[in-house]
């Protein structure tokens, strides 16, 4: 069955349409709906049909959506890319271009530019602004500078076309170009264009639409869910589509996925808004009832905040699956306490659509530094001690003649057979990690000197150039578990067992979700929880002066609010340093559940407690194993595991017998 806006958005035809999908309406049913309405009852031949989506998830769904509801393909249902890609090969040879050509990936696309900038006498640390030029340039079809980094995009498409490569950005381009020129071919062909997810498409994506398509054509889109401006995504499309096609404007209203409550909130949030298309904003209106209300809690600390977090999922996996929670955070390196407080609390996790924290690149060359503490014969550490410092792999084939199982002692002897330049980094290097070795005792402030001293942190900055600023907090979240492993007493080797163990916890289908609000995105789980809701985190330091990139913080959370379909937990830290997200003063107070601001602290407290531990009962740690709580002070315990005696936060202990 069809409500009334999508049976009027099915039949709709002979004039352009907008259909504006809030979130959770049903908006994929109404696509193949209309669909099917097209070819059965319009008599519209399928391969005439053109959809543009933005996944070739999407992409395959509907193709398969059509096939099941009237048993006819749609060859021509597929992301911009990849319909690039077949008019390309059809009718490239028109703008000179070889059918033959291939695709090239990231890598290779960098690889090519850094040929480009040697040749050029340009310096290596240019490659990403450059790259970040050659795809502005293309996506957003702007007019060539005067300029050096114009010159390196004039020599980069040259060496494309010698090698009969092209890029992901040159395919829209050139199929731009093929369109402009050649476009009447391609209007008469195609009887019907739709547009998924319309207000994802960037400039390029918006023109090409406007060189394929006539008065039948239907666009879907909500712009309050366009949160990719950083990928050149333009939410304001939606508003030009309206000037350009004059279209009919349906809005799918009614929301199948969330609760009540739930819908209230987000309604609230973007009734703040400020943004331009404001009047196409659909209001939800929900079809599931319920009485529990979003949850609002503050907390003195991350480490707290998580901790009652993993309680509540414990509670909560009375009635759900653990698969059908998720923990959506603003950024990457927030996943990192959650990632230790459910391993240690026995919850199952897995970070979705990211690599794990102690997997990450950052992370693993801080921490083969200590590792090579540990294990001098350690060959992969070794090595990425070098390559953190710039020292490459001629210097470590003199190193791996003198290699006799300790690689600080092997360098030492292969010093004096270098270069002078050569030896005098290495000598630098091989000082420092004798430091280290001699102060390891004290490893977090130790291998920060380090870290300081043979310039990785500079370094970092123009290896990770484009994602530095995230990189850098990862670390720094490093620092912080090192710093609450030294309080408990644990040495270098037990915080790298630790490191291992978390590393190498098996990822599953039956697990709690973990991940950005980006990657969460089209997804929904029946409980979200939504932590660290604070100025400078959502909404991002960054965007506080900025009306426009504050508008798009505002609709990342919404984005994350509408994936929750029956429970929603908002949670924060409050002290002198961090305050709640302006965005939380926007929602009503009679929509949430603010019970726990009115618990009084000590209450509160003795509630943390979740083990109620006392002297002389056994427990176990995930790495120390089986012990004896021998003392205890307020959440901290002391155990005697036998062969070491430590003290430990209660929640990372499980009481036995």
């Amino acid at each position: 069955m069809l409500n009334p806006s999508q049976e009027r958005a099915v039949k709709h035809f002979g004039k352009p349409l907008l259909i504006v999908a809030g979130a959770g309406s049903g908006k994929t049913k109404t696509l193949t709906y209309k669909l099917e309405h097209l070819v059965v009852k319009r008599g519209l031949r399928q391969d005439r049909i053109l959809i543009l989506t933005f996944t070739n998830k999407a992409a395959r769904e509907i193709r398969e959506r059509i096939v099941k509801l009237t048993n006819k393909e749609v060859p021509w249902a597929g992301t911009f890319h990849s319909i690039a890609l077949k008019i390309l090969r059809q009718e490239g040879y028109k703008m000179g271009i070889d059918p033959s050509f291939s695709i090239i990936d990231e890598d290779d696309r960098k690889k090519i530019l850094k040929e480009v900038l040697r040749r050029m006498n340009l310096s290596k640390d240019m490659l990403e602004v450059a790259n970040n030029y050659i795809t502005s340039r293309r996506e957003s079809l702007r007019e060539p500078e005067d300029s050096t980094l114009e010159e390196v995009y004039r020599q980069y498409s040259s060496v494309l076309k010698s090698r009969n490569f092209l890029d992901f950005s040159e395919l829209l381009f050139k199929t731009y170009q093929l369109l402009k020129n050649y476009s009447d071919g391609w209007r008469d062909f195609f009887e019907f264009v739709m547009v998924d997810e319309f207000q994802d498409t960037n400039i390029i994506q918006y023109e090409m639409v406007k060189l394929l398509a006539k008065e039948n054509i239907c666009v879907v889109g909500d712009p309050n869910q366009c949160i990719y401006e950083w990928r050149y995504a333009r939410p304001d499309n939606m508003l030009k589509f309206v000037e350009d096609f004059k279209p009919d404007i349906i809005k799918l209203e009614y929301n199948y996925r969330s609760k009540a409550h739930i819908i209230a909130v987000a309604n609230a949030v973007l009734s703040a808004s400020k943004a331009q298309w404001k009047s196409l904003t659909p209001v939800l209106k929900p079809v599931r009832d319920g009485e529990e209300k979003p949850v609002v809690r503050r907390f003195s600390d991350p480490l707290e905040e998580s901790l009652w977090i993993a309680r509540e999922i414990k509670r909560l996996l009375s009635r759900y699956k653990p698969q059908d929670i998720a923990i959506l955070v603003r950024a990457l390196y927030l996943t990192d306490i959650f990632e230790r407080t459910f391993f240690n609390a026995r919850i199952p996790y897995k970070i979705v659509g990211s690599v794990k924290f102690f997997e990450r690149a950052e992370i693993k060359d801080v921490l083969a530094f200590l590792k090579l503490m540990v294990n001098p014969s350690d060959e992969l550490s070794f090595k990425r001690c070098l390559e953190n410092v710039q020292i490459g792999e001629r210097t470590f084939a003199i190193i791996k003649r003198f290699h006799q199982g300790d690689w600080i002692a092997s360098s030492i002897l292969a010093i004096k057979h270098m270069s002078e330049e050569k030896s005098k980094r290495l000598y630098h290097l091989i000082r420092n990690l004798i430091k280290l070795k001699q102060s390891i005792d004290e490893y977090p402030t130790a291998l920060w000197e380090i870290l300081e001293h043979v310039g990785y942190l500079n370094y970092m900055q123009v290896k990770y150039q484009k994602d530095y600023k995230e990189r850098e907090e990862n670390i720094k979240e490093l620092f912080r578990f090192l710093e609450e492993k030294k309080k408990e007493g644990a040495s270098v080797l037990e915080v790298l067992e630790e490191v291992m163990l978390i590393s190498q916890e098996e990822e599953t289908a039956q697990a709690v979700n973990i991940m950005t609000i980006h990657a969460s995105k089209g997804l929904e789980f029946p409980v979200v929880f939504l932590p660290r809701l604070e100025e400078g985190i959502l909404p991002h330091e960054k965007s506080k002066e900025d009306i426009q990139e504050l508008e798009e913080e505002r609709r990342l959370f919404y984005v994350a609010i509408t994936r929750a379909k029956d429970m929603l937990y908002m949670t924060y830290t409050r002290d002198k340093n961090s305050k709640p997200s302006r965005f939380l003063s926007d929602i009503p107070k009679e929509h949430l559940d603010l019970s726990s601001f009115k618990v009084k602290k000590t209450t509160y407290s003795l509630e943390l407690k979740r083990n109620n531990l006392k002297v002389g009962d056994m427990v176990i740690h995930r790495v120390f194993g089986k012990g004896k709580v021998i003392a205890l002070e307020e959440e901290r315990a002391t155990v005697d595991f036998g062969d070491k005696v430590k003290t430990i936060h209660t929640d990372f202990l499980e009481p036995i017998g």
